[in-house]
């Protein structure tokens, strides 16, 4: 492996711990689980790429665990898709196919749609003022080229909306969904014309929902999915064209 990779990923590893870091005394989960939450935000951000090796001992040193309980991590991160185990050699962030990259945003969008229905039915003005709040959050990450606000509140309205449509199975549906999809999403809005579209289309299902209008939020919410895989495609074609 090259080593600026090395570095890198163990830069965003360290970066990461700051981040996440807090009393030790506050801390109950095993050490697997909290390296796998670590190690599944490195490549949900994108600083673990698509197709690039795990680099464990770099990692673990900075995450300060050894290497069973990151080992472990890796497993489990296997097993919900977003690595690839390499027998004998580690692992590797998982790449997916242009037809596997559609159906997960068709079935996002699906899940979501159905989110948009149930939430238009169950908003009330707290949670109407919620979903504001993070539109406005939106709004001004836009205006101000702030990409990574708005994605991250980009996450929290999808999120939301989910939420709003209390159901703990399509909660988790989403959840599992979104995890594999993420980290591929947020180089979408590396161009101008795509964010902006993004930002129109948000406008849209958002003020459906908030006037009540499950039907329509949810058509928009489903067309926006849409949109976001094959922009998806287009970015990863753009970074790496065929041969």
């Amino acid at each position: 492996m090259k080593p600026q990779i090395v570095t890198d990923q163990a830069s965003s590893a360290h970066a990461e711990l700051a981040e996440r870091s807090g009393p030790p005394t506050l801390r109950r989960e095993p050490l697997h689980a909290l390296a796998a939450d670590r190690l599944r935000r490195l490549v949900m951000r994108g600083e673990i790429a698509a197709g690039e090796k795990v680099n464990e001992v770099a990692i673990a040193r900075a995450l300060g665990v050894s290497r069973t309980p990151l080992r472990e991590a890796v497993k489990l991160l296997a097993s919900e898709g977003l690595l690839e185990l390499l027998p004998g050699r580690g692992a590797r962030v998982r790449r997916f196919s242009d037809i596997e990259i559609l159906d997960h945003f068709e079935v996002i969008g699906a899940l979501e749609r159905h989110a948009a229905e149930r939430a238009a039915e169950r908003i009330t003005p707290h949670t109407a003022a919620d979903v504001r709040a993070l539109q406005e959050t939106m709004k001004a990450s836009f205006r101000e080229g702030r990409q990574q606000a708005y994605f991250q509140a980009n996450q929290k309205m999808h999120a939301l909306i989910v939420r709003l449509a209390e159901s703990p199975v399509l909660e988790a549906l989403h959840r599992e969904l979104s995890n594999k999809a993420r980290h591929n999403r947020s180089s979408t809005l590396t161009s101008t014309a795509r964010w902006a579209d993004s930002m129109r289309e948000h406008e849209g299902w958002i003020e459906a929902l908030l006037r009540g209008d499950g039907a329509q939020a949810g058509a928009l919410i489903l067309a926006h999915a849409r949109r976001t895989g094959e922009a998806v495609l287009a970015q990863a074609a753009a970074a790496d064209p065929a041969p």
